[in-house]
């Protein structure tokens, strides 16, 4: 690309805003930052109402029994039974930042349908019916606090909520005593009004704990790379402002058997966001060369290159016999013997990122062996291979919830060591600019297209992603869907 099943899944994409956006005072730069925008926000109280407005359609409202007196009749009762939400219309859902806090849930205008059934008893007459329920100009908000447990993951609370009714209206039928029960609308309306209140805030702070908290509690603090490295994506800080939740997070790699302090530091990163994408992941270099570091350290940064495994018209051959053109003396030790390159990374891989792309040293160890009838190896030389005038580059791209990346390189060899005389690396070097394209470049390539996991929470994937490389750190702005 150009640089540039269930209420659960629906509550998936405000996750990601908490998710991205929590976390505790940093003393040390992050590795990762996500920078969630109004739109982002936008996106997510659509899809989060979804589940809210099925939660409170399926509000359990309780009988209502009264008693009613009239001079002329005296003391009759009535209850109103039976009583089923029809309809929760919610036209305009908001979310919004509130700084140094969290988020905003209101709803207005929204409106209620109820139906359900009536009976009235004075003495020895009865009577009894059907009741419609109109609820207009309902209104409310509630306050998403966000925050971090002792054990590191996201916590979301319903720190306020607040409910408004504007009217109610009452229409019964079935019966000609239906009329009574219309002299007491007011006092009917003011107890299923009180009722309704208290059951919208229920209702909301339920769905916030019951729903969207477990959902983020599946999110792991520890990304799990490969069968050696893990990321970790503990969080940081959180910032809010009027326009922006921007979440810092570690972003760190490391191999499984050690958690040792690296000798790198993360560089601070800056730029502007904007509206036009949902999210924007700022990555520094340092979460790349985490992982050589990682990598290198687990013992895992080589690979062994054998006469096999090149392709049978392949000019070059892994034998004494092709060595035999330059270092003679081995092809006269060791007769059509097998030759053996054990290509391994002497230090860590470093990442540059620059504005105009990014750069790759990949520091890179050539050793020959003869390999002997009994597998024994004997060594034979040692190259030191540098990057050819400029380093290697890398492109990095996005897979819906992976980070992918490519490398091309050009090498040029150094002797380091030889235990059969000296020799011109120069007759050495066409094979190795065979080798490495041919064998060593796709397998590190096959790795890197299989990628490493973003943190995103289950269900979220990245799409209309765009890249733009600033000084030591990347940023990728894209949109969010739930699948």
């Amino acid at each position: 690309m150009a640089w540039g099943p269930d209420n659960v899944r629906k509550w998936s994409t405000l996750a990601l805003l908490a998710i991205m956006g929590t976390a505790l005072t940093a003393a040390i730069n992050p590795g990762f930052v996500a920078t969630i925008s109004q739109k982002g926000l936008d996106f997510a109280c659509q899809e989060g109402v979804v589940v809210l407005q099925k939660e409170l359609e399926a509000i359990r409202i309780p009988d209502l029994t009264g008693v009613f007196k009239m001079k002329p009749l005296g003391k009759g009762y009535y209850d109103f039974y039976n009583m089923v939400v029809e309809g929760f219309h919610i036209p305009n859902p908001q979310i919004r930042l509130l700084p140094s806090e969290g988020l905003r849930l209101s709803i207005k205008d929204a409106n209620i349908k109820i139906s359900g059934r009536w009976t009235s008893k004075k003495n020895f007459l009865k009577a009894r019916g059907k009741f419609g329920l109109s609820i207009q100009g309902v209104s409310f908000s509630t306050d998403l606090k966000l925050g971090k447990s002792s054990s590191g993951h996201i916590t979301v609370n319903c720190s306020a909520c607040e409910s408004h009714i504007d009217s109610i209206h009452l229409q019964v039928s079935g019966s000609m005593l239906g009329w009574l029960i219309q002299l007491f609308h007011k006092k009917i309306e003011a107890s299923l009004r009180n009722t309704i209140y208290e059951k919208i805030c229920k209702i909301v702070t339920n769905s916030v704990s019951s729903k969207l908290q477990p959902y983020i509690q599946t999110l792991p603090l520890i990304a799990r790379v490969d069968e050696v490295t893990r990321i970790d994506y503990s969080l940081m800080a959180l910032t809010t402002t009027a326009e922006f939740l921007e979440g810092q997070l570690k972003g760190e790699f490391f191999w499984r058997g050690s958690r040792s302090s690296l000798p790198i530091t993360p560089p601070a990163m800056s730029f502007s966001p904007n509206n036009d994408h949902m999210v924007h992941l700022s990555i520094s270099d340092y979460f790349f060369n985490s992982a050589g570091l990682a990598y290198q350290e687990s013992g895992t940064l080589k690979i062994t290159l054998r006469d096999q495994m090149l392709p049978k018209d392949s000019k070059f051959r892994l034998n004494t016999e092709f060595l035999g053109t330059f270092l003679p003396k081995v092809a006269m030790k060791f007769p059509s013997t097998e030759v053996q390159l054990l290509i391994t990374a002497s230090e860590p891989p470093r990442l540059t990122i620059q504005p105009s792309g990014l750069s790759l040293d990949p520091a890179l160890e050539t050793q020959a062996f003869v390999v002997l009838q009994n597998s024994s190896l004997v060594p034979l030389f040692q190259l030191h291979m540098v990057s050819w005038n400029t380093n290697a580059s890398m492109e990095v791209d996005a897979e819906g919830d992976r980070l992918v990346g490519e490398v091309k390189s050009r090498l040029m060899l150094e002797l380091k060591r030889s235990d059969f005389g000296s020799f011109k690396v120069e007759l050495l070097q066409a094979v190795i600019n065979y080798l490495m394209p041919t064998l060593v470049v796709p397998k590190i390539n096959e790795r890197l297209r299989r990628g490493f996991p973003l943190p995103l929470p289950a269900e979220v994937k990245l799409n209309n992603i765009m890249f733009q490389s600033y000084q030591n750190f990347l940023v990728l702005r894209a949109d969010v869907h739930r699948t």
